[in-house]
Parts: structure tokens; sequence; C-alpha cells
């Protein structure tokens, strides 16, 4: 009767097992370094990208900023020609003028930026990713239009609608037809009015013009933080 005896293998040591150990750590450590990169790297691509648009979107703001100025600038020289006509002690002479300038005047053009990136960074919580001082600076731009440039806007646009319901004391409905329709047939006239009527709207005038020259002044702070969140946003990231 034959006895079989069983094979042994060699107890593997310990030195073994931890190297299997380390080497399957190291593998895993290394797909996790694989992954973060990737991330970073569409992170990364995505900011750059959120700051392209970002700069277009400045570019044109300033671009809007100049256009309104001179528009502004414009129509408060012809206010303070209507403003000193209505000082006149007799009206009848200017009144084609005065009409001329009534309707020239009695429109307005808010600003109204290019936020699209800015939203988009701020309702998707990607502001995480752009750089703290360029992060600052989209902030500072973005909180002062909101609180400056909108709020001048829906004054402007209440003062003029209050000054277009005033005037028709002193400006008569029909004539104000004809000149809108451009009807230079038609012969203008002035209604009847007291010394107080015309000095209130020549008041109301002065206002639409101090409203005007002061959304001036907010639109130049707000071109140079434009201009200021711009340079840093080339400097971080290169971007021309």
């Amino acid at each position: 009767m034959e006895v079989h005896h069983h094979a042994h293998t060699a107890r593997k040591k310990w030195t073994h097992y931890f190297w299997e150990f380390f080497m399957l750590f190291l593998a895993v450590f290394c797909g996790y370094l694989a992954e973060r990169k990737l991330e970073h790297d569409i992170e990364r691509q995505r900011e750059k990208k959120y700051m392209k648009t970002l700069a277009a979107d400045l570019k044109k703001d300033i671009q809007e900023i100049d256009r309104l100025d001179s528009f502004r600038l414009g129509r408060e020289k012809q206010l303070d020609t209507l403003i000193d006509l209505l000082g006149k002690e007799k009206l009848p002479p200017y009144t084609k003028e005065i009409y001329r300038l009534a309707d020239t005047t009695d429109g307005y053009e808010s600003f109204l930026r290019n936020d699209r990136t800015i939203q988009q960074l701020k309702n998707a919580g990607n502001m995480r990713l752009i750089d703290e001082t360029v992060a600052a600076a989209i902030m500072n731009y973005d909180n002062y239009i909101i609180s400056e440039i909108d709020w001048n806007n829906r004054t402007e646009a209440s003062r003029i609608d209050y000054y277009k319901q005033q005037r028709f004391q002193l400006f008569d409905t029909e004539s104000m037809i004809h000149i809108s329709n451009k009807d230079t047939a038609f012969r203008l006239k002035l209604m009847p009015a007291t010394p107080l009527i015309i000095n209130t709207i020549r008041g109301n005038i002065f206002q639409v013009k101090r409203i005007s020259e002061t959304n001036r002044k907010s639109g130049e702070t707000a071109r140079a933080k434009a201009r200021e969140l711009l340079a840093a946003i080339e400097k971080e990231y290169h971007i021309p």
C-alpha cells in the first residue's frame, strides 16, 4: 500500500504581500491622480472659455457705454436749448423750435449690458473655477451695475415719463401728433400757460438733464470697472 504525501508550497514572505498591496495601491492611486488631472484639465478649459466670452461681453459693454455717452451729451445740449427757449418772455416766435426739441428729447436709452457669462457663472455655481482676483473684480463690476446703473436707468425712465405727462399743460396734443408724423405743413401752437406752469415744465426738463448727467458719470465709473476687469482677465488668462 502506497502512501501519498501532499506537496507543501513554500509560505510566502510578508514582503511579498507587502509589494502586492503596494502595487495595487499604486495602481489605484495613479488612476485617481489621472482622473483628478483630467477633471482639472476640463475645469481649466471651461474656466478659460468663460473668460474668453466674458472678455467679449466687457468689450461690447465698453462700446455701448461710449455710444450712450455720446448720445447723452448731444441730448443734454438740446435740453439746455429747450430750457433757454422756454425762458423767453414771448414763446410764439420759437414755437417750431420748441416742438422740435421736445420731440427729439423725450426718449431715453438705458444701458443694457451683456451679462450672459456672468449669469452663467453665478447660476451654475462656477465662480469657484475663477481666479480669486478676477472673481473679486467680476463681483465688483456686477454689483455696481445692479446697484447704480440699473437704479439710475429706472430713475431716468420715471423722470422722463413724468415730464412727458406734465408738458401737455403747455404743448398742444394735435401739434405733438403732427410733429411726430413729420407733418411740416401743420401750424403748430402752444397752449396758454401761466408762468408757474412754464416754470414747472422747465424744472422738469432740468431734472431730466441732471439725471442724464448722473447716468453719464455712472457710465464712466462702469467703464473704468469694466476695463479693470478686462485687464485682470487678460493678465491672468493671457486672452488678447
